[in-house]
């Protein structure tokens, strides 16, 4: 499959010129994610709906993409082509989670698989998986993917995907008891990313997250097992099994270390949620302190999470009318629609 996908890569341009004469490679990151790329537990053995393989794509410069793209592939655009590079640039960057996705696209004339690809920016990915400004890319990234391409030399991407999971394991387990199996670890872990999206109540199968937990199990040990190792108050015998038992310190000071490794937008809502309801400014570092003690860690940890996910799910399903254009959101909309019933 990877291979495969590496030759997709083919069809976008592939480096520009930088001050006249420096070649910069223009996609970084590159991966694969969904159903159409890592095996899913199905509901339904046979389907009649063509699933798309989507990918994404994370550029250094979105305008100079485009800007090539569109000469390579403009039947991959909506009507929004006609409008020029700054706009698809600005639309892109500025609205929703600073992604744009073209979908529906064919290539080298195979008619029985289709593509949704999406570009974002390497500045806003970054972003996204420090601070979880959307949690529209980094969530994706909480889970297994098949990475394309990756430039390793790349640390500062290093190191933010690794942020990443970090951050997604400390909320996890903060919404975890004392003792938990390795199948509620990942389960809370996949379902972060999707509280508060509408998406999960109108356009995907109810049991999408056991549906990519289960079959993926070994894919997700391997994505956390040396974060769950490193980490001091947790403890595991490294045995790989859904059942197997995990402990967790929830004492006071573990806790407290958690809060404080939250990521930059998570710890924003609940400074907000304190802010709305004692009506006056409070330092972070005292209302972390005092929500170790809450009993009401958890809804507000939750609530600000979905907070997140709840503003960018919308914002980007209704800039995908645009992108997409008419017809091809129906289009995806409908496949998601029937896929649910079904």
């Amino acid at each position: 499959m990877i291979e495969s996908l590496s030759n997709i890569l083919a069809n976008f341009p592939s480096t520009y010129i930088i001050n006249g004469q420096n070649n910069q490679q223009h996609i970084t990151f590159a991966f694969g994610y969904g159903s159409g790329v890592l095996k899913q537990q199905q509901d339904i053995k046979k389907s009649t709906i063509q699933n798309q393989i989507d990918l994404i794509f994370v550029v250094n410069n979105s305008f100079k993409f485009h800007e090539e793209n569109l000469k390579l592939n403009p039947h991959h655009y909506s009507f929004l082509r006609h409008f020029g590079v700054s706009t698809i640039t600005r639309i892109q960057e500025t609205r929703g989670a600073r992604i744009y996705f073209n979908p529906y696209i064919k290539f080298n004339n195979d008619s029985n698989t289709l593509y949704k690809y999406g570009i974002i920016s390497r500045k806003h990915l970054i972003r996204d998986l420090l601070d979880w400004e959307t949690l529209y890319v980094a969530g994706r990234l909480q889970k297994p993917v098949s990475v394309i391409q990756i430039d390793q030399n790349d640390q500062d991407l290093i190191y933010a995907l690794k942020t990443n999971l970090n951050s997604a394991l400390h909320v996890a387990l903060l919404l975890l008891p004392e003792e938990f199996t390795l199948k509620d670890l990942f389960l809370k872990i996949t379902a972060l990313s999707y509280q508060g999206d509408f998406r999960m109540y109108i356009g995907e199968n109810k049991n999408k997250i056991s549906n990519i937990v289960l079959p993926q199990i070994d894919l997700f040990i391997n994505l956390y097992s040396n974060l769950i190792l490193n980490d001091t108050h947790l403890h595991w015998n490294k045995n790989r099994t859904l059942d197997t038992i995990v402990k967790q310190d929830v004492t006071p000071i573990a806790i407290f270390t958690r809060l404080l490794a939250l990521p930059k937008h998570v710890i924003n809502n609940i400074m907000e949620l304190t802010t709305l309801k004692t009506r006056q400014y409070q330092d972070t570092e005292e209302v972390i302190r005092k929500l170790c003690l809450s009993t009401q860690r958890t809804e507000k940890i939750e609530y600000a999470v979905r907070s997140i996910v709840k503003r960018s799910s919308l914002t980007q399903t209704f800039k995908g009318l645009l992108t997409a254009g008419f017809i091809r959101s129906t289009r995806y909309a409908l496949a998601k629609l029937k896929k649910m019933i079904r």
